[in-house]
């Protein structure tokens, strides 16, 4: 194959990839409208219950920083931009949430969050990967 087809080969891979991807996102900005903040908040909570094994004071704060970035997160979630620019928005409405986040969770407790939260993130691309190439 030569040069030039093999190079307009990989850019409209990388389209494709991409374009599945803003889909996929997309997709989920729209399983997120059909909730609200308490509820985000909630499976947030129950999620890092399970992951950290909080104690109650703790749980607390960490449930009412969940709810105070799910209302923040709210006008984007329900907003008429499109998927870049919401994607921009959450992404720096989490990086505040993680450091309200740090100063209530223990340094390990923060680690370990965070490589759950990798954990699912990666099993959310190899599920855009798997749609990209044709499976279901």
């Amino acid at each position: 194959m030569k040069r030039g087809a093999r190079s307009l080969l990989a850019t409209l891979l990388t389209v494709l990839v991409v374009g599945v991807a803003v889909e996929a996102r997309a997709d989920m900005m729209e399983k997120l409208a059909g909730t609200n903040p308490k509820e985000r908040a909630g499976i947030q909570t129950a999620f890092m219950k399970s992951k950290l094994g909080l104690p109650e004071a703790e749980l607390a704060k960490v449930a009412a920083i969940n709810l105070e970035y799910a209302e923040k997160a709210e006008p984007v979630i329900k907003g008429s931009d499109g998927p870049f620019m919401k994607m921009r928005q959450m992404k720096e409405i989490q990086g505040q949430k993680d450091t309200a986040l740090q100063g209530v969770l223990t340094p390990a407790q923060y680690q370990a969050y965070q490589a759950a939260r990798d954990e699912m993130k990666q099993k959310f691309e190899e599920a855009i990967e798997k749609k990209a190439a044709g499976g279901s």
